[in-house]
């Protein structure tokens, strides 16, 4: 693809060194680019709503939520790349217009047809997206054929993070205890509990113990 003009791309990551891989995943594309970084989410929604960009890389590494009322205008032209932690937020954000919704463990060649599917106003999703939408389908139909709404596919086993969560309220810590250990915010330990218990089919911490026995 040419372009005449520089492309205007912001990318948003808490973590320098991921910042530092868009950017060279960037480069590979051999597109002309002026890249502006945001580390922070606050800096992320001033620059998305005062300035224009042409293509958005937003980073989901933790089930946190966005504030999809100030984002919304950007969707279409935003790649976002997730971990394992926030493929759900991902999915989120894809049912609401993203241009492209792709794991961070794609090759770099699928993440590029997922750039250039965004520049060409294409949606677009990786392999390992569309597994997930397609194990999202099923559990959709069973429920609409009787199943109950906790029901899960047996694929999705927790996360990570989901399990040290788990582990740690095994032991009885609290919710803000867990945080500060993790060093995550409270509310996404929470978000991290809810997610294990709906996954497990339980409703209170007894009943995850002994799913997870």
């Amino acid at each position: 693809m040419k372009t005449e003009s520089a492309l205007k791309v912001l990318i948003f990551d808490l973590h320098p060194v991921s910042r530092k891989g868009i950017r060279l995943m960037l480069d590979m594309t051999d597109l002309p680019i002026k890249v502006t970084e945001a580390s922070r989410l606050r800096q992320f929604y001033k620059y998305a709503t005062g300035q224009h960009f042409d293509l958005v890389i937003l980073s989901v590494n933790e089930p946190d939520s966005f504030d999809t009322s100030i984002i919304s205008g950007i969707l279409p032209k935003t790649v976002v790349l997730y971990t394992e932690e926030g493929a759900e937020t991902a999915m989120d954000l894809m049912a609401l217009g993203a241009g492209a919704c792709m794991s961070k463990k794609c090759c770099d060649t699928s993440l590029k047809e997922g750039i250039f599917a965004v520049l060409q106003q294409r949606q677009h999703v990786c392999d390992i997206t569309q597994a997930h939408v397609n194990s999202e389908y099923w559990r959709f139909r069973a429920i609409r054929n009787g199943a109950h709404l906790s029901y899960r596919p047996r694929v999705r086993e927790l996360t990570g993070r989901e399990n040290e969560v788990a582990a740690l309220l095994e032991t009885g810590m609290k919710t803000g205890e867990i945080a500060s250990r993790l060093q995550i915010q409270a509310s996404t330990v929470s978000t991290l509990k809810a997610r294990a218990f709906r996954k497990l089919s339980v409703t209170n911490l007894t009943q995850a113990i002994q799913a997870l026995d």
